[in-house]
């Protein structure tokens, strides 16, 4: 696991700091419990001025685009991103591997 920050990180609202952290985590779980056959996952932070932006990539094997992903934990990630006023997508990757990204707000508001 790589982890990668840039970017004006200070001044997060606590909820979103933790938001992060939680998102991140989770991801990277679901990344080494099911990822097949990856070598590498990347968590990358980013703080811009209007938020801060959350990846979580692995380089497992391609996965079929047929295939239902929703559990459990993605739904979490998507409602714990929303409840901040951010979004959450997660699914394969462009390439290979599984690919889970967030925005979230600096300061967070409830939806």
């Amino acid at each position: 696991v790589e982890v990668r920050t840039s970017g004006d990180l200070e001044g997060l609202g606590t909820a979103v700091e933790s938001a992060v952290y939680r998102i991140a985590q989770e991801s990277v779980t679901n990344a080494l419990r099911h990822s097949r056959r990856a070598e590498r996952i990347l968590v990358q932070v980013v703080g811009g001025p209007d938020g801060v932006d959350l990846s979580v990539v692995d380089d497992g094997e391609p996965v079929s685009a047929g295939r239902s992903y929703d559990g459990f934990g993605i739904v979490g990630m998507t409602e714990r991103a929303a409840l901040l006023g951010g979004t959450l997508t997660a699914g394969p990757g462009p390439e290979r591997g599984w690919a889970v990204r967030a925005h979230l707000p600096r300061t967070g508001s409830a939806a």
